[in-house]
């Protein structure tokens, strides 16, 4: 363990915590990316340059970080591509999903891509916001631009449009007000 954390520390990345940082073999990590205490990467993880992973995170296998992107306290990805300047900073389970550029997921976020017998990908845009606390029911879609709202159910098969905002339990799309409505 001591040899590949010294391999990744003479390329670069900032391990704060050796003591309690676990890293597989195999496992690629970019230059200034820094690892916080307490993190545990599997092989078959990627990591671009210039990210935050941890403290408490784990990375599992097929997981793929993008430059710039964070993934912070008590957050597991399983076989998910993080897209670049994105964050999931606070106790989320991101399974199966791709997320685009510089979105948002919030704290407490489950990506639920096991149905009992299949596990089933989400797609998740560039600048998305996902609101604290909202599950996504795999297979779904949230598209460019749109939101959820803290604690949204988004059910299986749902497909949020570029731009719209979800809300409720089950989540269901928000319509703006009209002029009509004052």
């Amino acid at each position: 363990q001591w040899r590949i954390l010294e391999v990744h520390l003479a390329a670069g990345v900032r391990i704060e915590d050796p003591a309690t940082t676990y890293i597989d073999h195999g496992v690629e990590i970019g230059r200034g990316t820094r690892i916080l205490p307490c993190t545990v990467i599997r092989t078959g993880v990627s990591i671009g340059a210039e990210c935050e992973v941890g403290p408490f995170t784990h990375l599992r296998v097929g997981t793929r970080l993008d430059d710039h992107a964070e993934v912070g306290n008590f957050t597991e990805c399983k076989k998910s591509t993080i897209g670049s300047h994105t964050k999931a900073k606070h106790l989320s389970y991101l399974g199966d999903v791709t997320i685009g550029a510089g979105a948002n997921i919030g704290a407490g976020t489950i990506v639920a891509n096991y149905d009992g017998t299949h596990k089933h990908p989400t797609q998740i845009g560039d600048r998305a916001f996902i609101g604290s606390g909202s599950i996504l029911i795999a297979p779904c879609t949230v598209g460019d631009g749109a939101l959820t709202g803290a604690g949204a159910v988004l059910r299986r098969g749902t497909e949020v449009a570029p731009d719209e905002s979800w809300v409720g339990v089950p989540a269901r799309k928000l319509e703006p007000k009209s002029s009509s409505d004052d």
